[in-house]
């Protein structure tokens, strides 16, 4: 690999949004992005829906950064820096070059142009800063609008992982696991960059508001 390796600090600047290093500050504000609990209902991660839960998965996710296998970003909206959620690589495999991508977003932004441009500034660095071979996203067999969300990057989908995950209710995970691999970049990209250009009706906009800009 080149760039990092996947070690921070790393910031990412798009045009709508700032991928920025995920810091304990950013809890409270997190913590209103994440307060629907529709956010949390398909998500193995979390729930993040008040202070103290996102205190903790703040911790959980920094501590996974402090052991190397992931590297967690706050998105901050621009230009206002307000948090929207929260970015991260997971699984990184510095040996065979792949990663797997996870992103949860504030439900307010999620038909927005916020969501394509964060798959695309973090696909993008992984591709072409880092040098990856490979990106994984998986997203829960119920979840179908994330399915069709990584279907329209132009992620080729693998195949089903049964009872993958035990969740926090006691139940079991199925995932649907998808990748991208780095010959592949160049037609997702294009794809992407068309998605962003395209002129977005007023009702899709991005949520703007006040809130404390992440560092």
């Amino acid at each position: 690999m080149v760039g990092t390796g996947f070690h921070p600090p790393v910031t990412i600047r798009g045009r709508f949004v700032r991928l920025v290093p995920l810091e304990r500050d950013h809890g409270p504000d997190l913590a209103r992005a994440g307060g629907d609990p529709a956010v949390w209902k398909f998500l193995r991660i979390g729930p993040g829906r008040n202070e103290a839960e996102m205190g903790a998965l703040i911790r959980e996710l920094l501590a996974l950064q402090d052991a190397g296998s992931v590297l967690p970003f706050t998105i901050a909206a621009l230009p206002d820096g307000r948090p929207l959620g929260i970015f991260r690589y997971l699984y990184v495999d510095r040996e065979n070059h792949s990663v797997e991508t996870g992103t949860w977003l504030d439900s307010a932004v999620w038909r927005t142009p916020i969501n394509t441009e964060v798959k695309y500034l973090g696909l993008r660095y992984a591709f072409e800063e880092e040098n990856v071979h490979r990106v994984q996203l998986k997203t829960d067999l119920r979840n179908l609008r994330s399915q069709r969300a990584i279907e329209r990057l132009g992620a080729v989908r693998e195949g089903v992982h049964r009872g993958e995950y035990l969740l926090r209710d006691g139940t079991y995970r199925t995932s649907i696991c998808y990748s991208i691999l780095a010959q592949e970049w160049p037609r997702v990209k294009s794809r992407l960059e068309e998605l962003l250009a395209r002129p977005w009706p007023a009702s899709t906009a991005p949520v703007l508001g006040s809130g404390s800009p992440p560092t």
